[in-house]
């Protein structure tokens, strides 16, 4: 059986199969056109074909980013309505005279009470009384239902009883119990809600998939780096937020793996977005995400995402000063220089520096169009592209110096279309040393898709002395183990731990000395440890992997030849070390050699940049 990593970007759509790359242009308004065009031209498009392909998917996130979520009622505890609409009463910018509050996922006006409550134990106070929910419901006309009761992760027999009355006339349901099993009223809630709010969305998607694919075996890469079957994303979607991220992270890691790299920051820039994150062995996986102003609780892979890509737009702001992104040209119209568009962007700056030429056929087969991005850029190229290096290199720092990580003797792994281009720059402004680029750079997050583990994470929410939790460890373990179900080959066991007192926690490997281990994190995270402080353990997580379904590493992609100009060549023609500033060219990205930078290519085709 043949793997396929499909990787759906905002320009192009990428596409690796037993060592041969391609990359189509995104179809943005139906996703799915471009992944299924991409299968035919590798032949998948019979019946008889055997593949297993692993897609990872950005249409949960940009329906929450943009708001293209289905209209959603929200069921509650009476008494609890606006629990959406006052939130934790954050205020994201704290010296904004005007703060801009974003609109909740679920309109006031579909926020729904029940006559009930639990004890925070989870013994009954108030018995269920369903009255006339359903049809409150119904005249609303909404999609889908997020039912979040009071204290439902202790006892969930209320929402259970919910579930099965609203599944029933037809309606896209999502239980709290089922999706963020877990203590806090707030996050247990804008998850459930974020959750329903998908689910109108990414079924017909995953449903046309399973149809154009046929007989294909299809698995989705979940936010936490492992894959699942497209009926679980279906019920979860809301585990996709960082679906394509995380293959980039994937990857990364395990390239980092078999160059013996201990420690690394995977940059990943591709058209609208750069996601990177710090990778110290097996990446680290966190329980909480915020997207699109929402606090989800969802495992997920310790991705850093800025708004600074290849279709980045640059713009002049209200006071005059240059900004690049978050608003991108995407794949439609795109960039001026691919022929549609007019939009100044980074990609324009390239071509009109020189990093790019009008002879380079991006993707293989895209003409770039030089007139056009010197009409749209002018002479700011080289501002719009210190502007974007900025916004890069402050998301490089979240991940190392805001955690007292020094930057310098990591190495920079850089890929995506446009990461090449830009990682000398990022190593000069932070004194990195060394960049390792893979072959087949923009399309290398859709290698990790072919390259991550089945995987599935559970949670239990236990508030006990870490003493207790330690001596009760297997029976807590029981109910988490029993809805993972049997057949998994690994599993993995976390806990949310904090000091007895704190309003948050930081999430530690149970492996051997719970107390010990959770004193060197927070010192790690705080600079300090409090060894006589009680120490309470607040959630633990079951991740349950089964990495027999992991196909042996492809090998290296063949590079298809590039036209080569004037100080600029091939990596394919690389012979020992050439130093810069030039250019290196192949079908999927380009790589800026800049002065005082020397590039050498390695036994698996990798290109390593050091200084020289």
């Amino acid at each position: 059986m043949l793997s396929v990593g499909v990787d759906t970007g905002g320009t192009f759509t990428d596409f690796v199969v037993a060592g041969r790359v391609f990359k189509l242009r995104s179809t943005p308004d139906d996703p799915a056109q471009a992944v299924l065009a991409g299968i035919r031209d590798l032949g998948g498009g019979d019946p008889q074909d055997d593949l297993r392909i692993v897609h990872g998917t950005t249409v949960g996130t940009n329906a929450l980013l943009t708001g293209s979520v289905a209209r959603t009622a929200f069921v509650t505890t009476r008494g609890l309505e606006d629990l959406l609409e006052i939130g934790r009463q954050d205020r994201p910018e704290v010296y904004a005279l005007h703060p801009r509050k974003r609109a909740p996922l679920v309109a006031p006006e579909d926020c729904f009470g029940v006559l009930e409550r639990l004890h925070p134990d989870g013994s009954v106070e108030i018995p269920l009384d369903e009255e006339d929910l359903l049809e409150r419901i119904r005249a609303a006309g909404v999609e889908a239902v997020a039912v979040c009761l009071l204290h439902a992760y202790r006892n969930a027999q209320h929402e259970r009883r919910l579930g099965k009355l609203l599944r029933g006339a037809g309606l896209a349901v999502a239980l709290s119990h089922e999706t963020a099993n877990e203590f806090r009223e707030v996050e247990r809630a804008a998850t459930t809600a974020a959750n329903a709010a998908l689910m109108p969305v990414m079924a017909p998607y995953l449903s046309k998939l399973r149809e154009g694919l046929h007989t294909h075996q299809l698995e989705v890469l979940q936010s936490n780096g492992g894959t699942a079957s497209p009926e679980a994303v279906a019920a979860l979607p809301v585990r996709t937020v960082l679906s394509g991220p995380a293959g980039g992270v994937v990857a990364a890691a395990d390239l980092a793996r078999r160059h013996g790299i201990e420690a690394a920051v995977s940059f990943d820039m591709g058209g609208t977005s750069t996601d990177v994150a710090l990778l110290r062995g097996a990446p680290e996986v966190l329980p909480q995400v915020s997207i699109a102003g929402l606090a989800l609780r969802v495992p997920v892979l310790d991705v850093h995402t800025v708004g600074a890509g290849g279709g980045s737009i640059a713009a002049l702001d209200a006071l005059g000063a240059l900004r690049v992104g978050p608003e991108s040209a995407g794949a439609d119209p795109g960039p001026a220089c691919y022929g549609s568009g007019e939009l100044p962007t980074v990609t324009d700056a390239h071509l009109v520096v020189g990093h790019l030429s009008e002879d380079d056929r991006l993707a293989g087969t895209l003409q770039l169009h030089a007139d056009r991005a010197h009409k749209a850029v002018g002479d700011r190229a080289h501002d719009i592209l210190r502007v974007a290096d900025a916004a890069m290199e402050r998301a490089i720092r979240n991940v190392t110096v805001r955690r007292g990580i020094d930057p310098r003797p990591c190495t920079l792994i850089a890929f995506g279309g446009a990461g090449p281009l830009h990682a000398c720059s990022l190593c000069d402004a932070l004194g990195m040393v060394a960049v390792l680029i893979p072959p087949a750079p923009g399309t290398f997050s859709a290698l990790g898709m072919v390259l991550a583990d089945r995987r599935r994470d559970f949670v239990r929410t236990v508030l006990l002395d870490v003493d207790d939790c330690t001596a009760r460890m297997q029976e807590l373990l029981g109910p988490l183990r029993a809805e993972a179900g049997e057949g998994w080959a690994q599993e993995r066991v976390y806990a949310d731990v904090r000091y007895r007192g704190q309003s948050h926690e930081l999430a530690v490997r149970v492996d051997g000395d719970l107390r010990g281990s959770f004193h060197r994190a927070h010192e790690q995270a705080y600079g300090y440890a409090d060894t006589a402080r009680a120490v309470e353990v607040v959630n633990l997580r079951l991740a349950v992997i089964d990495p027999a379904e992991r196909r042996e590493p492809l090998a290296a992609p063949v590079p298809v030849e590039a036209t080569v100009g004037p100080a600029r060549m091939a990596r394919a023609e690389l012979e020992g070390a050439i130093r810069g500033p030039t250019v290196l060219t192949e079908s999927t990205a380009t790589t800026a050699v800049q002065e005082g930078w020397q590039a050498t290519v390695r036994a698996d085709g990798s290109l390593m940049l050091e200084r020289c």
